[in-house]
């Protein structure tokens, strides 16, 4: 009889570790072990206990103090004391506080952590509610701090490399975050195919800081249909836990959390990472990648051509585009707006639109936003080579396009009397007919053309076969044809390039 209550925390405690896999049970008790030490010392326990202030102190200096607090707060609430106190208290508005006198059993640690990785984002969102502390804090604070972090580690995958390469590992925060943010909070609320209220978020922020607005029901329901709010929580809760490592990962484990965006997919670009573009930021590219098929994210994603590196030339464009494979189109204009669209399907010079259903439109500035195909046509994008234009497009019709570059490289449109019919997207830019600042191509799926099929696109601007007729309209223009020097672009940096 004396041992009872020995037994029924042994055969718990069973139950629970046995959720987890063999290094993740590792990790845990590696975990639960530093954190005795840190309140213990040196004394030995048959059943040790941590208190918060040592797991406090224990998380990375990468997780802001208020987001500390509140997984501090959701592990103390999970001891046997604090548990039977809530019950007697019968409380409708949960308010837990930090309390170092409270001590944390084994069990408590690994109950705790079973229900914040291991179970239904039903139950996942009730602890959700008291991390973020959403009686007294905002929704805004909860999204920013577990998303900064959360960035970080799934970026880790862009330069992760199985050949002996060390990672290049970045502990800062990634500031420009705030359309991701927006993004995140409005995410439930947003409809494709309905024109979007501009209020919107101001009303949802507005809502939430509203006394008792976010009490656990309403919460759960945002949580609960926020997927994307659900993996970067989860990214963050399984690499500060469970010290799943990249380093560690098996080339299987690898792909399995490519193929779900859990890791970045590997980048490879001339400029520096994290800042591997200069149109889109590594919030932006986490976005673009949830909406990628999983066939591109567990591909290599180059940078195949960019106007600051390549030139503004629409030959140079053309001819690093064509027949390539799947590839992102982002598109900066003279008014700082950010957008563009994926290509499931090579780029080749077709008189009609064709395509592929998984294509999709996107914008990153001002607002963060994804335009999937709407079903209403098969539009979904154009280029060829005519006997006045060079024409490229996604989406809408002749002239009427959701994105239209046209060949001089200079300018572009985006028109939707409302919405445009076959992605169902707004205006991109500022103004229906824009000026290009900026454009960049990434590869993210290499063609599975054969490649004897693919035909042999123009390597040479047409000015070339005709210089005197181009010494004339640089005079009768007054205007210097910068693009005619822009040849074949130079290899991509490889790997050793990138250090």
């Amino acid at each position: 009889m004396g041992n009872h209550p020995s037994k029924t925390y042994e055969a718990q405690y069973s139950e629970i570790l046995s959720h987890f896999s063999e290094d993740e049970k590792t990790a845990l008790l590696q975990n639960f072990n530093e954190f005795s030490e840190l309140s213990l010392g040196s004394q030995k326990h048959e059943k040790p206990e941590v208190t918060p202030l040592s797991i406090k102190n224990h998380l990375p200096p990468i997780i802001g103090e208020l987001l500390k607090d509140g997984f501090v707060i959701y592990i103390q609430s999970q001891s046997i004391f604090h548990k039977k106190k809530s019950a007697q208290e019968k409380q409708e508005k949960l308010s837990i506080q930090l309390n170092n006198s409270i001590v944390i059993t084994k069990l408590d640690f690994i109950s705790a952590i079973y229900n914040l990785i291991k179970t239904a984002p039903t139950d996942q969102s009730q602890a959700a509610f008291i991390i973020g502390q959403l009686s007294t804090n905002t929704l805004r604070t909860f999204v920013e701090e577990v998303i900064r972090p959360a960035l970080v580690y799934w970026f880790e995958g862009s330069y992760f490399r199985k050949n002996g390469q060390k990672n290049k590992k970045k502990d800062s925060y990634f500031d420009d975050d705030a359309s991701l943010i927006n993004y995140l909070i409005c995410f439930p609320k947003l409809k494709y195919g309905k024109p979007e209220d501009d209020n919107l978020l101001s009303n949802i922020i507005k809502e939430s800081e509203i006394e008792d607005y976010f009490n656990q029901g309403s919460f759960m329901d945002w949580f609960i249909a926020n997927i994307p709010y659900q993996n970067l929580f989860n990214i963050l809760l399984t690499r500060l836990f469970l010290h799943r490592t990249i380093s560690h990962y098996s080339e299987d484990e690898i792909l399995k959390s490519r193929l779900s965006n859990v890791i970045s997919p590997q980048i490879f670009s001339n400029y520096s990472l994290p800042n591997f573009s200069r149109l889109l930021s590594p919030a932006d590219y986490y976005m673009i990648n949830s909406n990628l098929p999983p066939d591109c994210r567990t591909t290599i994603h180059t940078l195949l051509f960019s106007s600051a590196r390549d030139g503004e030339s629409w030959h140079a464009f053309i001819n690093l585009l064509l027949y390539k494979g799947s590839t992102i189109l982002v598109i900066k204009d003279k008014n700082g707006y950010i957008f563009g669209g994926f290509s499931y399907k090579d780029w080749e010079l077709n008189p009609k639109f064709y395509g592929d259903r998984k294509n999709f439109l996107f914008s990153s500035r001002p607002k963060l936003r994804f335009y999937p195909v709407s079903g209403y046509n098969d539009n979904f994008q154009y280029l060829n080579f005519g006997t006045k234009t060079l024409p490229n497009g996604m989406g809408g019709q002749f002239d009427y396009c959701g994105l239209w570059i046209d060949s001089d490289f200079n300018h572009g449109h985006s028109k939707a009397a409302l919405l445009s019919t076959t992605y169902n997207n707004p205006r991109l830019s500022k103004q229906e007919n824009f000026l290009i600042e900026e454009v960049e191509v990434w590869l993210v799926k290499p063609t599975t053309r054969d490649p004897d099929d693919i035909p042999t696109g123009p390597k040479h601007s047409a000015l070339d076969r005709h210089p005197a007729e181009l010494e004339l309209i640089e005079m009768a223009t007054d205007r210097k044809m910068y693009s005619k020097n822009v040849r074949e672009p130079d290899v991509l940096p490889g790997d050793d390039d990138l250090e």
